[in-house]
């Protein structure tokens, strides 16, 4: 049976599926008593406000690679801290940074959404060939009924059970909340029913 720092590890080459390990994580409780000695973790590092590496890696989602991510991304500086050997892979970076290029300004898409119904259709394709054809899908998926909404924040696209919403159009609302203010009408072909995003600035 291997040890919770083996387990480590392979999550970390790539060779252990997210999943896999956050089942060991919740299942094993000699991970809590590895990862909790960490003397050498500074005071203002952020895995601190949820209680240290251990409480952190519980609170991440293994079904979304930016929770992935983000669970990779601190196990390796924990690694790195106490001078623990182990390799890196760099797939799961690879997809989010894939997805970021892919996208055009106006879209952030949900990268679960993006892994869980688009990439497998990919079909071996790679490098240029992969974020081009992933580029082609985002804009088949992610539609507007005119022209692309001009967010005054960050993109905000609502994805329900049915998928992308349709974007309409939108409306400035400045003199309602008097600041800079926009509403973005969304539509859900499937059922019907329309949806506002309102940001303010």
């Amino acid at each position: 049976m291997a040890t919770s720092l083996e387990t480590i590890q392979r999550f970390l080459d790539g060779t252990l599926a997210p999943k896999v390990f956050r089942d060991a994580l919740y299942a094993d409780d000699s991970f809590e008593m590895l990862l909790g000695n960490d003397p050498h973790l500074p005071a203002a590092h952020y895995v601190r406000q949820d209680g240290g590496t251990y409480h952190f890696l519980l609170a991440q989602n293994y079904e979304d690679p930016g929770g992935v991510l983000n669970a990779h991304g601190a196990l390796c500086e924990y690694m790195d801290r106490n001078g623990l050997s182990y390799s890196k892979s760099s797939k799961y970076s690879d997809f989010y940074n894939l997805v970021l290029e892919a996208a055009p300004n106006w879209l952030a898409p949900d990268h679960r959404f993006v892994a869980e119904h688009i990439m497998p259709d990919a079909d071996g394709r790679e490098s240029e060939d992969l974020r081009g054809w992933l580029s082609e899908k985002l804009l088949e998926r992610f539609k507007c009924a005119d022209k692309p909404p001009e967010w005054i924040q960050s993109p905000c696209w609502p994805v329900n059970e049915n998928g992308p919403l349709v974007f309409l159009g939108q409306m400035d609302i400045n003199s309602y909340f008097h600041d800079l203010a926009t509403a973005y009408l969304f539509h859900d072909p499937v059922s019907g029913e329309c949806e506002t995003i309102i940001q303010v600035f």
